[in-house]
């Protein structure tokens, strides 16, 4: 049989032809692979753009414009991954596998698997590692894990079909360059949940935002506790202060009745012994003066050696 009869060398021509194409950088904003089946209108983004056209356009970021993604000719024909020399991260990774398996399903063509797609990547990425281009929308089913199955999962995707699709931000944030010291201005990673994997520096401002607002909220509780710590010392040792000086002065009262009474012991004159007193002798007690004077006292033979 001649060889342009042989099917199997046209699918391998087919083939070939098509991870060529898929590889082969052009400036094209558009893919001529149609999808032909309305039961895979799910796979549509909510732009109407079909998988073959948001693939071609992620597939172009990483050569300065879109792949044009070629048709398959026939039913028997799929999708390979790239080249070892053409490898990049844009096709390196599980969404635009994912997004190219709709493509081959929604124009009635085979899938190939993800190990078989990924060959000849040396790094794989279970994200889009790269900006989303503005204005484009990824449907949240293309971020769905084929690596634990193996294979894109058609039944899965769908029920994931109406999800929140994954979009540039509406603003391009400022990073620093790790070998220069000016800032350029780069478009935002996608803003859905899908791409838990993209950090942006809006996020990370947020966060340090968040981070300082808690600190100084501890800093300033700290101050606060040491001010009231310091007013209730200062007034702690006012009141032991005011006790002791309290006590001072109990005390010093306290003592002042024992003094007078030891005075009043002293100054008292000693009670008279009647027993004591002679006759004839008269004593006078001046109960008002502290010291006695002495009385003269006469009897009655002094009086009358005086008249003699």
């Amino acid at each position: 049989m001649h060889a342009t009869c042989n099917p199997l060398r046209w699918l391998a021509r087919g083939t070939a032809l098509a991870a060529f194409m898929l590889d082969l950088r052009v400036s094209a904003q558009d893919t001529n692979a149609t999808c032909t089946l309305a039961s895979l209108q799910w796979s549509f983004n909510s732009q109407k753009q079909s998988p073959c056209v948001i693939a071609s356009t992620l597939l172009g970021v990483c050569s300065g414009g879109d792949y044009n993604v070629v048709a398959l000719p026939d039913a028997t024909s799929d999708y390979l991954g790239p080249t070892i020399d053409g490898a990049n991260p844009c096709q390196c990774n599980t969404v635009v596998y994912s997004l190219m398996s709709a493509c081959a399903l929604c124009q009635n063509a085979t899938i190939t698997t993800w190990s078989e797609w990924a060959t000849n990547c040396a790094t794989v990425y279970t994200t889009y590692p790269q900006p989303i281009p503005g204005k484009l929308h990824v449907p949240a089913y293309a971020y769905l894990d084929v690596e634990s199955q193996g294979i894109f999962n058609a039944d899965s995707a769908k029920q994931d079909a109406n999800a929140t699709e994954s979009t540039a931000l509406p603003s391009s944030s400022t990073t620093r360059s790790q070998t220069s010291s000016k800032t350029s201005s780069t478009p935002a990673a996608a803003t859905s949940t899908a791409t838990a994997g993209s950090i942006t520096t809006s996020n990370e401002s947020h966060r340090n935002a968040i981070g300082g607002g808690v600190v100084g909220s501890i800093l300033g509780l700290g101050v606060l506790l040491l001010l009231i710590g310091s007013i209730l010392a200062y007034r702690r040792r006012r009141q032991e202060r005011s006790l002791r000086r309290l006590r001072s002065e109990e005390e010093a009262v306290g003592s002042q009745p024992a003094q007078n009474n030891s005075v009043l012991s002293t100054n008292s004159a000693d009670p008279v012994n009647m027993s004591e007193v002679q006759p004839g002798v008269s004593h006078i007690i001046n109960s008002d003066s502290q010291n006695v004077p002495s009385i003269s006292v006469s009897s009655s033979s002094d009086l009358g050696d005086t008249t003699h």
